[in-house]
């Protein structure tokens, strides 16, 4: 997978993106971001990555239908005092996950990545972001004010920063 050159958010959805991370504060948000890659341009080389929606999902953290395993939580030496909770951690519905897939593949468009808040702390992976997500891939974070970050996630160690362009119809 190629390191996309920016992402483009159009049509307001970085503000419902925004709006539907800030919805479950003082927990962390989740999302699922579709759209198309390379189609703000017939040049495919630009390689940029156009949300066209957001899939609003529920976070399932620490409930019955969580699939996440709690004993890898125990290695991260940053987390040695912090209480794990849906405040600090998500773990996106599986059935959201199949109905957002589903319904991409009936719109002819593509699963870009997820986004997910950090409503007390920075719009940067954790370490435990990193441990979890699957790698190479494009995450993108919120913080408290709402304030995106994209990152491209190329392994457990090693991340940077994508550049996010705003399209409005005004």
């Amino acid at each position: 997978m190629e390191i996309p050159k920016s992402i483009e958010f159009h049509n307001q959805t970085n503000s419902v993106l925004s709006r539907f991370l800030k919805a479950v504060e003082p927990e962390e948000g989740c999302c699922i971001l579709i759209g198309k890659t390379n189609s703000s341009t017939k040049d495919h080389k630009r390689n940029i990555w156009e949300v066209t929606n957001i899939w609003n999902c529920r976070n399932v953290w620490g409930e019955k239908e969580s699939k996440l395993i709690d004993q890898n939580i125990k290695k991260f030496s940053t987390q040695e005092n912090v209480q794990l909770s849906k405040r600090n951690r998500f773990e996106i519905n599986a059935k959201d996950q199949i109905a957002s897939h589903k319904w991409a593949r009936e719109n002819d468009l593509e699963i870009l990545c997820c986004a997910h808040s950090h409503p007390s702390g920075e719009n940067k992976p954790s370490e435990m972001d990193l441990f979890l997500h699957q790698s190479p891939g494009l995450m993108i974070i919120s913080n408290k004010e709402g304030d995106l970050k994209a990152w491209w996630i190329k392994n457990k160690l090693n991340f940077h920063s994508v550049k996010i362009e705003i399209f409005s119809l005004t």
